[in-house]
């Protein structure tokens, strides 16, 4: 028993040397710089779950400060966080960072490692065609992923970027104007080779073959405001309503020929939404051209009207003469404060159908109401734009 203590210090001052040892190691071979979350995720659909991934960015021994601010220079490893969201009631996070969407909205995901923190955005949509996202597949390459970022401006300025991290694949940067023609674009880059492919509103899909071989597939969402531009090959696309219908139809005529479809405009001047629902004027038009999309410009001369509840009906009855196709309603460009047709409108038309132009800032007529030839063609630009981002 008296021999215990002779053992036990100098075990304890091994391992205390064991240890601090440890400690110069890391410290010269693991310099933090900061923590980081890849962008593994970005949009998410309510109902949808995703796991989250946490990163340390260090530089190796050796390296300073300076040339650490060489990509290259700067590696990754997986660390395990502590998670947090700013809004539980939009989206909710596990310990080891599932991330759950509960209802539509954007929220902020934070993580807190060893005396660092970081966040990022995550949008939680109502539906989301292509699922998750981004998506991204990798093909005969040693290259992996850590975030891609996508943009266009309504100036048609496209910036890609693609950021490994790893330290041994260079991340790429692409920034050219877009082609002013449809999908597909391709551009070559510092060795590689970028195309995309088809876009769906705006999730972009394409691949990047890369200069040390091997390729990537990815669908992503693109930021910005710029539209990409849509296809409608073989579509008949009617446009009706009452006489806005028919100035917007100048401007959309060109735009709908252009991605390969035919617009029909049949305008009912001076009508209303009671009257189109009286009439079964929708339906009519239905059954006589076919179409395979519906633009509605109605409501302009209900601005200054009353009865909501009949106006509410009369929607949801024109509705449902459109059927199941494809549908936007272009609310009126009020010119003055309206009584409830906007509300009214949009609250019993389809969800995300409804294009809001109570803020339309024009040159009008001399009946201040109408817009003017320019004026008709600014709208239209907008509810375009719109349209194409909403698909």
């Amino acid at each position: 028993m008296k021999s215990f203590p002779r053992i036990a210090l100098p075990l304890a001052v091994l391992l205390a040397g064991v240890f601090l040892l440890f400690l110069c190691q890391r410290s010269a071979t693991h310099d933090v710089l900061r923590i980081g979350i890849r962008r593994n995720l970005t949009h998410i659909a309510v109902g949808q779950t995703s796991q989250l991934l946490a990163y340390e960015e260090y530089q190796n021994e050796g390296i300073d400060s300076a040339s650490a601010a060489s990509t290259k220079d700067l590696l990754h490893e997986a660390i395990t966080p502590k998670w947090s969201v700013s809004d539980p009631q939009v989206a909710s996070i596990s310990e080891d960072g599932m991330l759950k969407a509960l209802k539509p909205g954007r929220v902020s995901v934070q993580s807190q490692w060893d005396g660092f923190e970081t966040s990022t955005t995550v949008e939680v949509l109502k539906d989301l065609p292509a699922g998750v996202l981004p998506k991204v597949e990798t093909r005969a390459s040693r290259c992996v992923p850590q975030d891609i970022d996508l943009s266009l401006s309504p100036e048609r300025a496209l910036r890609f970027r693609i950021r490994f991290g790893d330290g041994s694949c260079k991340d790429l940067t692409v920034e050219a104007n877009a082609p002013d023609r449809p999908l597909p674009w391709a551009f070559d880059a510092g060795g590689a080779h970028l195309e995309l492919k088809s876009s769906r509103g705006p999730i972009l899909m394409g691949a990047l073959s890369l200069p040390s071989g091997g390729e990537i597939s990815f669908t992503v969402w693109s930021e910005g405001s710029g539209a990409y531009p849509i296809s409608l090959a073989g579509k008949t696309i009617l446009l009706t309503g009452d006489s806005m219908s028919e100035g917007i139809g100048w401007t959309m005529r060109g735009k709908v020929e252009a991605a390969g479809g035919r617009l029909i405009v049949q305008p009912w001047y001076s009508s209303t939404t009671v009257g189109w629902q009286s009439e079964g004027r929708m339906r009519q038009y239905i059954e006589q051209y076919k179409p395979d999309i519906v633009f509605v410009a109605l409501g302009s001369n209900e601005i200054f009207t009353g009865d909501m509840e009949a106006r509410a009906r009369a929607v949801k009855d024109i509705m449902a003469e459109i059927g199941d196709r494809p549908a936007y309603w272009i609310g009126p460009p009020s010119w003055k404060p309206d009584h409830g047709i906007v509300h009214t409108i949009e609250e019993n038309f389809r969800p995300n159908g409804f294009y809001n132009s109570n803020d339309l800032r024009v040159p009008r007529r001399k009946d201040g109401a109408h817009p003017t030839p320019e004026g008709f063609a600014t709208w239209t630009d907008l509810i375009w734009n719109w349209y194409a981002r909403t698909l």
